[in-house]
């Protein structure tokens, strides 16, 4: 017995090869589809793109995940659920948690989709094209996600399984839909980044957490700068909200939830912690980068000249993206210029 594989194009090719009659007649075809999570995809890159191989060049961070997100994305059957998103089902197939959707919906979702999997972009190509982009200019000596994108999208007019356009067109489309993907992936770092300073987070916490309990007492807050004892300040708690986009008719219930856990913990003897309730410390750092983002001048990076209380600022920054998320002092830079150029034409929009 002889074992061999292939992929799904290579084997209709085969199919229609009619000198291999003999061969079809005594081939027995075992469907293996491609992997669907992310995750395990990404392991296949890391095993020949990581520090121990490469040297001399830095793949920045999240590189070789856009490039397995837009692989699987290939390989994964459009949702049935008209409320599901495509790149919603690519995380929950990862593991990842997507709102009003659980496990048992996922299990759902792979029995509906019967031929996940044996169709789209190879492993192969996307090494391939991570290498093109290696060697593509020797000065590059960090390689970014941008790069690899676009070798992924030029090289698609040339893949020679590709015969069909509608998948050309629809693999390009993706591609387009992973780097919107990624945009929020590096605007959501820039904003902890930016946002990490914990001693002004536990203080906007607590602020928070005493307008909170008094609304819900419908008690009074003490003013500590002047002594005198006000109403809750419904603008503070209102502003930390809407980051996570809790509207007016539920911030009684987003309210008394986080009050009764307070309660909860109180009872077992602990003290509340911002940094588990995972959604209040969203709130929270977005709130402060918001605030923030305007004094730290993230946006003069646009611009052709930084004042040096600005630089100061913007190099602590560097600095924190390149100890908590791995990234170089070139890599940093360009992502600062990337979200500062998202952010500015927001502002443009914003003023029209």
């Amino acid at each position: 017995m002889i074992i061999g594989h292939t992929n799904e194009p290579e084997y209709r090719k085969l199919q229609n090869n009619e000198f291999m009659e003999a061969l079809r007649d005594r081939t027995v075809k075992v469907d293996v589809p491609y992997i669907t999570k992310i995750k395990e995809e990404v392991k296949i890159y890391q095993k020949d793109f990581n520090s121990r191989r490469i040297t001399g060049k830095h793949i920045a961070p999240h590189t070789l995940e856009v490039a397995a997100m837009w692989a699987v994305l290939t390989r994964l059957e459009i949702p049935k659920k008209a409320q599901l998103t495509l790149m919603q089902k690519l995380k929950l197939y990862n593991g990842q948690t997507v709102t009003g959707w659980t496990e048992d919906n996922v299990k759902e979702l792979r029995k509906e989709a019967v031929r996940e999997g044996l169709e789209g972009i190879s492993p192969r190509y996307i090494q391939d094209k991570i290498s093109n982009a290696l060697v593509s200019d020797a000065d590059d000596r960090c390689i970014n996600p941008f790069m690899v994108l676009n070798e992924l999208e030029s090289g698609l007019k040339h893949h020679s399984l590709l015969s069909n356009e509608d998948d050309r067109k629809r693999y390009k489309e993706l591609i387009a839909v992973v780097k919107e993907e990624y945009e929020n992936i590096v605007k959501s770092e820039v904003q902890r980044a930016i946002s990490a300073d914990e001693e002004a987070i536990k203080k906007l916490c607590g602020n928070y957490i005493d307008n909170i309990r008094a609304y819900s007492l419908k008690e009074k807050v003490r003013n500590k700068y002047t002594g005198s004892d006000e109403e809750p300040d419904e603008r503070l708690m209102r502003s930390i909200e809407e980051k996570i986009d809790i509207p007016e008719n539920r911030k009684d219930d987003f309210r008394r939830e986080i009050m009764n856990y307070i309660g909860a913990l109180a009872i077992e003897g602990k003290v509340f912690d911002y940094t588990t309730n995972a959604r209040l410390q969203k709130a929270l750092e977005l709130k402060l980068f918001e605030d923030r983002k305007d004094s730290i001048k993230l946006t003069s990076l646009v611009s052709s000249v930084v004042d040096d209380k600005a630089q100061e600022q913007i190099d602590v920054v560097k600095g924190r993206l390149t100890k908590t998320y791995g990234y170089c002092d070139i890599c940093s830079t360009d992502v600062l210029h990337f979200v500062a150029s998202i952010f500015a034409r927001g502002d443009i929009r914003d003023s029209n």
